[in-house]
């Protein structure tokens, strides 16, 4: 269809059939047209894979890594490769929309869906984003940007006024989704929950007046889900789809607000066109419909995964180990080994990928433990390795353990007390693969769309334990629920507090000890009692965790001590890193700090993994040989760790975030989280290296830093033009080596200037292979507003004349040339 079928097609819709398209039809899909041939389009979750329409119990899809793991790449051409993987998972998964890329920025270290996001730098996080959304458009699949506006950490994120004086919007939050759509034609776009300096985020002039009126978008909007709040006024500021569906605030109530004049028809028949222009440029027209959901597990693909995972690791130490002489401990030297230990919590069970919406079920994971075994403790080898967990990190129980039980039965009756009466028969009975349920629409009444009619359930299973003594019970869930052993009551949620679970609006987790024998059969049954509500969002954890009979940290103590080298693997998990709420600070959870520092003086030869989204303290650092930043790298975690511990592939991540080393050291800690149902951007332009680097405070490690294995330096830098540096990177080493060479714009004339006018801020860099015992030249282009800023009174970027300083390094604290420039 070309421009002018649209219009023809628009002539031919009713009002109402227009209106019919503004809103979903339930969480995934667009509203079909079966008069005129129109087919419903799929959309669904990203970034971190392509998941479908089920959030558990669906097909398995490939885990890519995470945001902040990619922008570690410092590499847009390999995030664009992963993009086209991901075209490819969506249409697998019968959808023509990816709810992907975020771009939010890191403010603050602990925002809880960082691990999404890519840095706390919009040059970065603008590159990174523009090679993703290429990735993912080029497998004819429209990538929806988000989320616009101000939506950068979860606090009170569905009411919260996000308040940011408009040059820091224009030369920080806003550009990431500006190159996308100027760079990249972003085909559509969601706004965020919160609010931006007073009106809702669906609601904002920004939609309008900036991205599609100063940008020339011309592809569609939509809002989050459940991020709509009014009827006209989101038509009018250029809202053109409300998801989910069916609406809350459209439909009729829409058709009464053009008969009033509160919104125009034309408004309604702009929005519609764009709806179908999507359906248009997608190709989900000539699908005729979304097609069945697929797994694909290629080969190929987990290779990618693989090499996008490790290019992303962050070498942050390494030292020599004991007895070694000057040789760093990296990369591993198996020679004379006899015994290494793999101990850590997320050893054994490595964490891919953080919680909330982005969760996608893996088609497989390659766990460290397991990869390092495959690798070095092989027949022959002569390696033995032992393993210790160390100590239990979770923020919930986990998920009951399926081995332990008979296959979960989920009985749900209409009647909201149907589970507690006896005898009563379910009106649907069903084997479910998981103790972590969710329902996005009445269970029953799938026609009930948005609300719930009212519903009880009962889920039962004969859980046999493997170990004898107390074993907690825990129950998350939205509505009130009991958790009972044998017939006896061990959890009841009735008082637990609102927030923690299913994206903040379920209950807080409820825990209760049972005392259990090892080997014998028990009824375990919850029952969940949901009233007639409004909101169909409904859901149901149930957890479970053994007796703890010896302390974990003196038993990893005593492997460590057995050991000629350990591998400790920490970190965090979807508990900690997740939609719905923020980590409180940043410490590694759980005993892990103490489970570190008794290991490195239990084993001489100690390295640390950090397994974890967003940074995390160290006040260990100095007393191991070696730290290795994974963040969540996707499903091929463990064999792309173990590419890198033995030096099959270079350490070539760089940090696309500063490290703290405490939360009071970062810009935004004496403000956050927000006062009053405000978010005060007090820092202004200030966050990340640029606040550290203006208010003269030391990281632990600075924005754009990371370590290798060969010898690199820079050098020979010079002006080729006033946007274009050029430099030398020579490798005096035996291997082949990465650098990334990075350009930072310093103002020299500083007089007169604001205070949140940042010493300096990234404008270039490049990534660049050199081979032993060569030179390579690289040539980097700047980002064309290098010597520019938002000029509020003209309302416009202008050129800021005057003298500038162009440093050129390999962090924002290592810098090797300073090249003067006059503007």
């Amino acid at each position: 269809m070309n421009d002018d079928s649209i219009k023809e097609l628009l002539d031919e819709l009713t009002l109402a059939e227009q209106v019919s398209l503004l809103a979903g039809t339930d969480f995934w899909h667009t509203a079909a047209i079966e008069r005129v041939g129109l087919p419903a389009m799929r959309v669904t979750d990203g970034p971190t894979g392509a998941r479908g329409t089920l959030f558990d119990g669906g097909p398995e899809s490939v885990n890519v890594p995470c945001g902040t793991s990619l922008a570690a790449c410092w590499d847009p051409a390999l995030v664009e490769e992963v993009g086209r993987l991901l075209g490819r998972e969506a249409r697998a998964k019968g959808a023509r929309v990816l709810l992907a890329p975020t771009v939010n920025l890191h403010r603050t270290p602990v925002g809880g869906r960082n691990f999404e996001c890519m840095s706390e730098d919009p040059y970065l996080t603008a590159r990174t984003a523009v090679g993703y959304v290429r990735g993912v458009q080029a497998e004819g699949v429209a990538s929806c940007i988000k989320h616009f506006v101000g939506n950068d950490t979860e606090f009170e994120r569905n009411t919260i006024d996000s308040q940011i004086d408009e040059r820091t919007l224009r030369e920080l939050y806003l550009v990431p989704f500006e190159a996308a759509v100027r760079e990249a034609d972003v085909q559509s776009v969601m706004t965020s929950y919160n609010r931006i300096n007073g009106p809702w985020a669906a609601d904002s002039a920004l939609v309008n007046d900036v991205l599609r009126g100063e940008w020339g978008f011309d592809g569609l909007v939509m809002s989050d889900w459940f991020g709509l709040h009014s009827t006209a006024e989101g038509v009018a500021a250029g809202l053109d789809l409300e998801m989910p569906g069916p609406t809350l605030h459209r439909g009729q109530k829409l058709l009464d607000a053009v008969e009033r004049g509160d919104v125009s028809a034309e408004d309604v028949r702009r929005a519609a066109g764009n709806v179908l222009a999507l359906v248009r440029r997608t190709g989900a027209w000539d699908d005729g419909g979304p097609g069945p959901e697929t797994t694909r597990d290629d080969p190929a693909d987990r290779a990618l995964v693989r090499r996008a995972g490790a290019s992303g690791m962050v070498l942050l130490r390494n030292e020599p180990s004991a007895g070694t002489g000057a040789a760093p401990v990296l990369p591993l030297r198996t020679t004379g080994l006899r015994r290494i230990a793999v101990i850590g919590p997320n050893a054994a069970n490595g964490q891919t990928e953080g919680g909330g919406s982005a969760h996608v079920p893996p088609t497989h994971i390659s766990n460290p433990l397991d990869a390092i075994r495959a690798r070095l403790g092989g027949a022959g080898s002569g390696i033995e390795v032992t393993h210790a967990a160390g100590c239990p990190t979770h923020k919930r129980l986990p998920v009951l353990d399926r081995r332990l039980c008979t296959p979960f039965v989920l009985d749900v009756f209409r009647a909201v007390d149907g589970a507690s009466t006896p005898g009563a028969t379910p009106d649907e009975s069903n084997v479910v693969a998981t103790s972590r349920i969710m329902w996005m629409r009445d269970p029953i009444d799938a026609g009930a769309g948005s609300a719930s009619a009212g519903f009880s359930v009962r889920f039962h299973t004969t859980f046999t334990p493997d170990a004898t003594g107390p074993w907690q019970f825990g129950v998350s869930s939205i509505a009130d629920a009991t958790l009972s052993i044998d017939g006896t009551v061990v959890v009841d949620n009735a008082d637990a507090a609102l927030g923690g679970s299913f994206f903040g609006v379920g209950k807080s987790e409820e825990v209760g000890t049972a005392e259990l024998e090892a080997g014998r059969a028990y009824a375990l049954e919850v029952r969940l009692r949901r009233p007639a509500s409004d909101h169909a969002l409904s859901g149901l954890i149930v957890g479970a965790f053994p007796p703890v009979l010896v302390d974990p940290v003196d038993e990893a103590v005593e492997v460590a001590g057995q050991a000629d080298l350990v591998i400790l693997v920490v970190g965090t998990n979807a508990d900690w890193e997740s939609e719905g709420y923020d980590r409180d600070d940043i410490a590694l959870p759980g005993r892990q700090d103490e489970l570190v520092a008794r290991v490195a003086a239990a084993c001489p030869n100690t390295v640390v993994v950090v397994n974890a989204g967003s940074p995390v303290a160290m006040p260990w650092l100095t007393a191991v040989d070696a730290v290795l930043y994974t963040w969540f790298p996707g499903q091929e975690l463990g064999d792309a760790l173990v590419d890198v511990l033995l030096g099959d592939v270079e350490p070539q991540g760089r940090l696309p975030v500063s490290f703290p080393h405490r939360m009071e050291d970062t810009p935004a800690f004496e403000h956050h989280p927000g006062r009053n149902g405000v978010a005060q951007y007090v820092e202004r332009r200030l966050i990340g290296y640029r606040w550290y680097d203006t208010v003269g405070r030391e990281p632990m490690f600075p924005f754009g830093f990371g370590l290798g294995y060969a010898t690199t330096t820079v050098t020979g830098a010079r002006l080729e033009t006033p946007h274009a540096v050029a430099v030398d990177v020579a490798n005096t080493g035996e291997r082949d080596g990465v650098e990334v060479v990075q350009v930072y714009a310093h103002r020299l004339d500083r007089a007169g200037l604001p205070p949140d006018e940042a010493q300096q801020r990234l404008v270039g860099f490049a990534k660049v292979t050199v081979a032993a015992g060569s030179s390579t030249a690289v040539s980097i282009e700047l980002d064309p507003r290098a010597y520019q800023g938002w000029d509020v009174g003209r309302h416009e970027f202008v050129d800021d004349e005057g003298r500038y300083e162009l440093r050129v390094g390999t962090s924002s604290r290592h810098i090797a040339a300073h090249l003067p420039v006059t503007r």
